[in-house]
Formats: C-alpha cells, structure tokens, sequence
C-alpha cells in the first residue's frame, strides 16, 4: 500500500481512506475502513474518463457485477496476500498438486460467477490473490452479462489481457460464452506452472496473430506431464472443445491423486494446503484496524419483572416438574 497523494480524498461514501492500492485503466485503487471497522478495497473511477458514456457504462457494469457474485473464491472485500504474478515472479512456479488446488479453486470463482450470469473476461495472474484462505479473483472491470440485450463494447475491439485471451476473443468482445473463461484458466495454470504464458511473442500484434492462428500451438514447456493433458484441453483453438468447469474439476482432482494424494483430499484440506504453501503478506500491508467497541446496552436502575410473567414461569416449570414441586 502507497500513502495518499495530496489530491487523493479521504473518504468516500462513508469509508475511511488510509492508502493507496493500485491503479488501473479505469482508476484508482484505494484502501479503506468502513464505519463498523471493515477493511475493503474501493475504486474510483478517472476524472477524466467521468464524462465518457462508455467508460461510465463500463464502471457501472463492474458494480452490477461485483453486486451480482456471492462466493467464497470471489472478492468484494480487502484481501491481504500476493497475486499469482507476484508470487511466481518472486518464489517461483507452483508444484503440480498445488496448481491443481489453484484450478479447482478458481472454477469455484468461475462457477459462481457464471452462474450470475456473467463472464469474467479478463483472467489472469494478477487478478487472482492468493489469501490466507485460499485464492480470490478480483477485477470485475471487464465483466460482461451473458444475458445482456446490448454490449458497451463496439464489435470489432478487442478486449482482455492478450497473453490469457481465447482466440475468439481476439477478434471481438462479442458473442463470447464461458468457454473463454475456461481458456483464460488454462493460461494462468500454464503461468503458474511455468511462469511464461502459453503464447508470448516480441509485440502485442504478433502475440495476437500466434493466438488466433489454429495452427500455432501453445508452449506448453516446463509444464508437468501430468497437467499436460488437462491444460491443452483447456486452451483448445475451438471453444466447443474445451472442458466444461465440472469437468476441469474432475481432472484436476485427478491430477491430485497422480501427485500422490490416495484420495483428492477435501475442500477445506486443499484450500489449507495450497494457502500454507503460498500465502505471504506485503511488507506494504496496512495493519488491520481495530474492531469498533462494542456498546454495552444500559440496564434499567430498578429492574422489575411483570408479576403476570412471573405467574407464566411458575406455571410452566410445575407442569414439567409434577404438582408436588415447592415453588
């Protein structure tokens, strides 16, 4: 976390802000407290990008989305840890079963978030923290609903993170299914494994070309055999022949018996695991803040019971007690 810019507010709807977290295309990152003591991450859109219908519309469409998605494995709050990009750039790639752990855990987010109706569109490395309980996936800035009578975006732009995008989504945001979130998994698995992305060329245009281009296939070197299998599935050219998310589940369960697990140990097991593995916290991250003081409720001086209840309570404890109780 960064300090506050002499131009930064301190607050924003009611939340206390203490630091910056990052910055983006669309705005401003900021660390906040909210009046009950909760930490939370809060965006603010540019100034200069305010005016702009489409940008507004996009903002807009964030919060619908983040309001939309209620799940363990999706991020609405502040979450302390680091990026999957910042602990394979630091620590290296992750082990087999770890990965394995990871990609269950982020078809959970997907499941949720698909379910909601919606696509994420833009998944990748650093938009995943890997937290105390396991990974979370942020960054709804992007996010499209699949139901949605009209698109904010024009036909032809492209739009997404070329080095996790699927191949349809490199001619156009539209008409996109959650196939291309099943790819955009693979390509962070790949990263995960073995910190370069299954297609990475000298420039953007060149990189798109190799990505379109149903005869390149992905570099998939340094990756596990074991994973082999389940990741070329799911970077496959044709959406139709990708892995649905129930069935990347499956494989990755699989992938953790192969790793020596006798049976796929269970949600909270894989979740503990993976987080012990790979949880660390920023030098940068603020302290939590303390927990408001609770207000004690004042008692009356006098207090005094209606006899009526008192009659009630009598009664009652007679009846379960036999006639003969001496009260």
């Amino acid at each position: 976390m960064d300090p506050l810019k002499p131009a930064d507010p301190t607050e924003l709807g009611g939340i206390a802000l203490r630091g910056r977290l990052g910055r983006g295309g669309m705005g401003i990152v900021y660390y906040g407290v909210t009046p009950d003591g909760e930490p939370v991450a809060v965006k603010m859109i540019r100034a200069d990008l305010f005016e702009v219908s489409e940008a507004r519309g996009r903002f807009d469409r964030e919060g619908l989305a983040i309001g939309m998605v209620q799940g363990p494995r999706v991020a609405v709050e502040y979450v302390r840890g680091l990026t999957v990009t910042e602990y394979v750039t630091e620590y290296g790639p992750l082990r087999a079963d770890l990965a394995a752990a990871l990609g269950i855990g982020l078809t959970e987010a997907l499941t949720v978030i698909h379910q909601a109706g919606i696509l994420h569109r833009d998944l990748k490395p650093s938009n995943i923290l890997l937290g105390k309980d396991g990974p979370k996936v942020i960054d709804f800035g992007l996010a499209a609903l699949t139901a949605a009578p009209g698109e904010l975006t024009r036909t032809a732009e492209t739009i997404g993170t070329p080095v996790c995008m699927a191949p349809e989504q490199v001619n156009s945001a539209k008409d996109l299914t959650s196939a291309a979130d099943v790819y955009s998994l693979g390509a962070v698995l790949v990263f995960a494994l073995t910190a370069h992305y299954p297609y990475q060329r000298p420039t953007v245009p060149a990189m798109l070309y190799a990505i379109a281009d149903a005869s390149t296939p992905p570099n998939l070197a340094g990756v596990p055999e074991v994973l082999v299998g389940p990741v070329t599935a799911m970077l496959a050219h044709a959406p139709a022949a990708r892995p649905s998310l129930s069935e990347v589940t499956e494989a990755m369960a699989g992938v953790l018996v192969a790793s020596g697990q006798t049976t796929p140990f269970g949600p909270g097991d894989r979740l503990r695991r993976l987080a012990e593995a790979t949880y660390r916290e920023r030098p940068t991250d603020p302290p939590p803040p303390d927990p408001p003081r609770a207000k004690r409720p004042r008692l009356p001086e006098n207090p005094s019971v209606p006899s009526v209840l008192v009659q009630q309570v009598a009664d009652q404890l007679r009846r379960d007690y036999g006639r003969d109780a001496l009260f």
